[in-house]
């Protein structure tokens, strides 16, 4: 609310004094845009992965355990479907060794396949395993960047009524809308 008396002593007019006081609108602003920055940038240095990879041999595997892995070029172009990234990796699970061969089910976004792949077509072989150091900061995170969210979009400015007077009414509308079940 501005005081009309203060304006017309200090010789201001109303609008000059609107346009003193927005620049601290425009700091806070600034403020919320730099920490959801901050936070976007931290999701996704600390989110850069949840699982780590170790190499293995096939005997060292456990059934079910979840693999990716790089096979020679003739296996790769039988199971070509299956490739992700520019390195032809193959995702999949474990099932059992054969002999000179192994059982996998190679899985895509589309589909999946059990196939038998002799262990020296298998050029690298690597073990995903959660990282749990990584999966809590990433948890913590996002938790955290929800609460920031939460904080700013409802902080109001105490003092701001208008009074239905002024043309244009700043208003913060929420582009996406989070809801947090609560159990009983």
């Amino acid at each position: 609310m501005y005081d009309m008396d203060a304006a017309e002593s200090s010789g201001a007019t109303l609008r000059e004094m609107e346009t003193r006081q927005r620049p601290r609108g425009r700091r806070r602003q600034r403020r919320r845009h730099s920490l959801l920055a901050i936070a976007a940038f931290l999701a996704v240095v600390v989110g850069g992965g949840c699982a780590t990879y170790q190499q293995v041999t096939v005997p060292e595997l456990p059934p079910q355990q979840r693999v990716r892995m790089r096979l020679a070029a003739e296996e790769l172009a039988r199971n070509i479907a299956f490739a992700s990234g520019s390195q032809g990796h193959l995702n999949g699970r474990f099932v059992e060794a054969r002999g000179d061969s192994a059982v996998f089910v190679l899985t895509s976004s589309t589909g999946f396949s059990q196939v038998v792949l002799p262990v020296d077509a298998i050029l690298q072989l690597e073990r995903r395993e959660a990282a749990q150091g990584r999966s809590f900061l990433l948890s913590v995170g996002l938790v955290g960047g929800v609460a920031a969210l939460a904080y700013f979009g409802f902080e109001g400015s105490q003092g701001s009524d208008t009074g239905g007077d002024e043309d244009s009414v700043d208003a913060l509308v929420p582009l996406v809308r989070f809801t947090i079940p609560v159990g009983r």
